[in-house]
Order: C-alpha cells, then sequence, then structure tokens
C-alpha cells in the first residue's frame, strides 16, 4: 500500500506544473508529516495557499495567454469610444494654399527687409537705383575747409580744365563721388588716401569717347611722402593703376578689368603739395584685353615750357570670365 502510494505520489508530481494550478491535491496518506508533492519533484517552484492550494510561482504558458487576450479586448474597448473627424478634402486644400500664401509672403517681406537693411551699400544702391550720374557728381563734393574750396576751384577753373570741358568729345565727372559714402571710407584713393595732407579733392576727369584717352587733374598734399617732401612712389603707382584703367575700362567688351601688368618708369621725383596731371590713352584692344599707357606731369608750368614729366607708366588689363555680372558694379565703383 505504501508503494502504491509513492508511485501516485511520482506519477503526481510529473504532471506539468500548469496543471496544478488551482487543482485540490488528494493526500494519500493520514500521516502529518508526509508531504505529497516534495518541492524537490516540482520542475517549477510552487506556493501554497490557505486553502491548501498549490500554485505554480511561475505563470504557465496558458496564463501568459489570457493575460494578453484580457488586454487586448480592454484596448479594444477604448478603442471603440473614440470621435472619429471626417474633413472635407476641398476645405483641406484651401486651408493649405491660405497657409502656403501667408508664410510665403511674409518670408518674401521679412527676407527682402533683411537684404536691404543688411547688404553693402553698394549693393543697395544698384538694388534702388540711386548711382549718381557724371553731372551730379560734379556737384555731390562740399568742401570741409577754406584751404580745400581754394584747391578745388583752382583745379576747376584751369586751363587745362576749361578746354577739356569745351570739347565735345570728353566727359567730366568725379568718379569718386560715385562710391556711396558708407563704402567710399574703405576705398583707397577715393577714401584712405583722400582728405587734407593727401588727395585734398577728388580728382576731376575728362574721359574721351570710346575709351580713347583720359586725362585726370588732382592735388597731392604733404602727407603722401615717403622721403621728406617726396611723393611716395607706391602711391604714383597707384594713381597710374586706376588712371589707365579708367582710360581702358570703357574701350573693353564689358567695360570692367583687371591689371594684368603693370609697369613704371620713374623720370624726376615729385614733390608732395602741387597740382598734377595724369594723362593716358588706349594703345590697343583685343577681345577681352586692353593695352594703355600714361604719364604724370606738372600741372604748373612756366609760359613757353612743357610740362615736366615725372613718371611714366604701361599696362595690360585683362577683362575676366562672366564679366557682365561685374558690369553694373563697375558703374558705382568706378
Amino acid at each position: 500500500m505504501a508503494h502504491r502510494s509513492t508511485i501516485n505520489t511520482l506519477l503526481l508530481s510529473s504532471r506539468p506544473a500548469s496543471l496544478l494550478i488551482r487543482r485540490p491535491i488528494i493526500a494519500l496518506s493520514t500521516s502529518p508529516s508526509f508531504n505529497p508533492v516534495p518541492n524537490t519533484l516540482l520542475r517549477r517552484p510552487t506556493t501554497q495557499s490557505a486553502r491548501g492550494f498549490w500554485y505554480s510561482a511561475l505563470p504557465s504558458t496558458a496564463v501568459r495567454k489570457g493575460f494578453r487576450f484580457l488586454k487586448h479586448t480592454r484596448g479594444a474597448r477604448e478603442n471603440s469610444y473614440s470621435t472619429v473627424v471626417v474633413h472635407s478634402k476641398g476645405q483641406a486644400r484651401v486651408r493649405r494654399t491660405i497657409s502656403f500664401l501667408t508664410i510665403s509672403t511674409l518670408s518674401f517681406i521679412v527676407g527682402g527687409y533683411l537684404a536691404l537693411s543688411y547688404a553693402p551699400p553698394i549693393l543697395v544702391s544698384i538694388a534702388m537705383g540711386s548711382m549718381p550720374t557724371d553731372v551730379e557728381t560734379l556737384t555731390a563734393y562740399e568742401p570741409p575747409d577754406e584751404f580745400s574750396r581754394e584747391v578745388d576751384e583752382h583745379i576747376k577753373n584751369c586751363a587745362l580744365a576749361q578746354s577739356l570741358r569745351a570739347d565735345p568729345d570728353f566727359i567730366e565727372s568725379r568718379p569718386h563721388m560715385k562710391i556711396p559714402a558708407e563704402v567710399r571710407q574703405h576705398n583707397l584713393t577715393a577714401g584712405t588716401l583722400a582728405g587734407p595732407g593727401m588727395i585734398v579733392v577728388p580728382p576731376y576727369h575728362f574721359n574721351e569717347k570710346d575709351g580713347k584717352s583720359m586725362v585726370q587733374i588732382f592735388y597731392v598734399g604733404p602727407d603722401c611722402s615717403g622721403h621728406p617732401g617726396i611723393v611716395h612712389g607706391g602711391f604714383l603707382a597707384t594713381i597710374l593703376d586706376e588712371g589707365l584703367a579708367r582710360c581702358a575700362f570703357p574701350a573693353m567688351p564689358n567695360k570692367v578689368g583687371v591689371t594684368a601688368n603693370l609697369q613704371i618708369n620713374y623720370q624726376k621725383p615729385t614733390m608732395a603739395g602741387q597740382f598734377l596731371v595724369l594723362k593716358a590713352k588706349t594703345t590697343k584692344v583685343e577681345g577681352r584685353k586692353a593695352w594703355a599707357e600714361g604719364w604724370i606731369e606738372s600741372l604748373e608750368v612756366a609760359e613757353g615750357e612743357e610740362p615736366e614729366v615725372l613718371v611714366k607708366a604701361t599696362a595690360l588689363f585683362i577683362e575676366p570670365k562672366h564679366a557682365n555680372i561685374l558690369k553694373s558694379l563697375y558703374r558705382v565703383a568706378t
């Protein structure tokens, strides 16, 4: 009898733990110390409830599936009460169109304002069409002191200026006054080297039509000296570079170019504190290339004497590729 009880106990304990959940176990022995299902024979840890039922400490596959089913049905019940809003396609399309137009308009206005506010003044002048003409540049300069006024009047009324002004083939202008004031202060000859003691007043230019020749009249003060009282050679080279360029550019296809070669020959020392004349002429034009030559001489000469040539120069200018983009910019800057 005891042997059969032991066999039944072993068979019972060999069942899967899931079958032991909430199922009463029939004790085959009346001995209080006899445990019909020893813990050592169970494959999963179990616990005993107060009512005498054995439970598996780990959930079985059936229990896990049951929890999943309950979770799924609970979510389905919750979703069944959600509200579905049906929109009209026509109304949605109208709203999208209005939103797009509103955002585009605001972006255009803000972008244009910022572009004009923070763009360089030279570009603003181009956009607004406020570039002064050659005639307007003649009255744009206001001398800051009496000496500057005297220098300006002397250049304006000298015999050379009057003769060139009377020639219909020449156009008078002051190119430095085309540059906006905010940009002019950063320009070498129109800002850095301009003012009392240097280039006292903006030079007067007389350009012959089609870029054939050019005459520039200006005054150089003592602050442009290298050796005491002698104008610095680098300053003269800069003046010649710009002067020959202003002469040759009008003869080029897009009226703009860059210096490819510049040769300077100093003839005599140029004394500071005097009126000077730069004369230039275009010698040859081939495609995007233009050659020019010129010199600087004294304005004041004794009667019956020829002007004294102080420095000579020759230059080659090349029009860059895509020069048509720089064309309008050159008109303002020069």
